[in-house]
């Protein structure tokens, strides 16, 4: 299959500057796994979220049993300090976010409106601010990704946002703060639409080395609507505000997941939908570039024998394109969210790669994120334990994973894991039965 020339370019762009790919052998292991006890066995998982900067230094932040949230700063090393109360109860949906130094935001949803704890360097003072809210609601959701040129970017899922009584469906909001967690300029309406649902870990947002956020959202309609439901993408420049949204040109797509690389380029995946059950929608895996003016180019991604089957997509920048990590069901499976782990890459010569297998057992929310010099890490959860893979261009092969027993399959909406990376390091948290266990990486 040939991927859209507008695509292509951006690709061999990327390609050209991650051309100098390290060996694959020249990644360390993970550093041994650190836990925290955040209440024993429940229903409800604590909901680890993790953030890592370029220079190793990273943060950790889970919900207790008691509804407490916590915070862990770490080192390059992988060891973390003792935990320190946050929000002693009423923190619902949060968001980390690291920069180098130490700094860190971290965001949360609670009944009065958006907080934030911010720390502008290691050793300074933890700030905490609180934004302006809308309608409250528990299902409210956040994200948070730090801007390379200083300051920080939140998205918003707020509910009853837009809609009458009757028909109140879900908003997205979006806020530029400066390096102390300060707005700049007023909070901003995207209008109707939600990410952060599909009870996997949340790449709605990311911020380009250049200092352009990129977020992709689903749109709303009303409950009893035909109406379409696009995958919508918006972006704004450092110190801008965000356009309007631009729907990507597909008729039916669900799971937006963005990535940038270290040149400015941004690139969104999606499930083309040919289905939707009780567990939720799968068809075919494809990806689309996030052009300069904020538009798309057409999708690309592989032909399946079993469109059907596939589903949970996310993309990364490679040394030669980007590579799509996804699960392919092997037979039809209802009520399931397991199936082997599967990867293409969308080439710079205008190729869609062969499939590549990276376990062919049963597994869990795959996450595919960059490594410096176009490498790829993917984690997901197995039945035998945590799995990882590492691309080198393109390029996909097992590498060593997080020791300790893998997050528990089922849980909650918000997923029980977490991976992000920044540079050359990676840090994946992740919880089982009432214990947060956390680990890094330098590749």
């Amino acid at each position: 299959m040939r991927t859209p020339t507008s695509l292509l370019l951006v690709l061999a762009a990327a390609a050209a500057l991650l051309a100098t790919a390290a060996p694959a052998g020249a990644a360390s292991s993970w550093s041994a796994t650190q836990g925290f006890t955040a209440g024993g066995p429940r229903d409800i998982e604590p909901i680890p979220r993790a953030a890592i900067a370029s220079d190793g230094t990273s943060a950790l932040a889970f919900e207790t049993r008691s509804d407490a949230l916590m915070l862990a700063t770490g080192k390059a090393n992988g060891t973390f300090g003792s935990p320190r109360l946050i929000a002693r109860s009423g923190a619902r949906d949060h968001s980390i976010a690291a920069a180098r130094g130490g700094a860190f935001l971290l965001a949360w949803e609670s009944a009065d409106g958006l907080h934030a704890a911010v720390r502008t360097r290691a050793g300074r003072a933890i700030v905490r601010r609180l934004y302006p809210g809308g309608p409250d609601s528990e299902i409210n959701g956040v994200q948070v990704a730090a801007d390379p040129h200083g300051g920080w970017v939140i998205a918003r899922r707020v509910f009853a946002l837009h809609g009458s009584a009757e028909n109140r469906v879900y908003g997205v909001r979006a806020l530029s703060l400066d390096r102390a967690g300060r707005l700049l300029g007023p909070v901003q309406d995207l209008g109707p639409g939600q990410f952060g649902i599909d009870a996997r870990p949340t790449q709605a947002l990311a911020v380009g080395a250049d200092g352009r956020a990129v977020l992709a959202f689903r749109r709303e309609v009303p409950p009893l609507s035909s109406a379409p439901r696009p995958v919508v993408v918006t972006t704004r420049p450092h110190g801008g505000v965000f356009a309007a949204p631009i729907a990507v040109p597909v008729a039916n797509a669900v799971e937006p997941r963005v990535a940038v690389d270290g040149a400015g380029h941004a690139i969104v995946a999606f499930t083309r939908v040919s289905r939707c059950g009780d567990v939720g929608c799968f068809g075919a895996p494809a990806a689309v570039n996030v052009l300069a003016d904020g538009s798309t180019s057409p999708p690309a991604g592989p032909v399946l024998d079993f469109p059907g089957r596939a589903f949970a997509p996310s993309v990364a920048y490679t040394g030669v394109g980007a590579a799509i990590v996804f699960q392919l069901k092997s037979k039809s499976a209802a009520f399931s969210t397991e199936a082997p782990v599967m990867a293409v890459t969308l080439n710079a010569d205008g190729t869609v790669g062969g499939l590549q297998t990276l376990t062919n057992r049963l597994a869990g929310e795959p996450v595919a994120m960059p490594i410096s010099r176009g490498r790829v890490l993917a984690v997901w959860e197995g039945s035998r334990g945590l799995g990882a893979a590492l691309a080198v261009n393109g390029v996909f092969a097992k590498t060593a994973e997080p020791k300790g027993p893998p997050p528990s399959t089922g849980h909650s909406n918000s997923t029980n894991r977490d991976l992000r990376t920044a540079g050359r390091y990676a840090i994946f948290a992740w919880a089982r039965a009432g214990r947060v266990r956390v680990a890094v990486r330098a590749f």
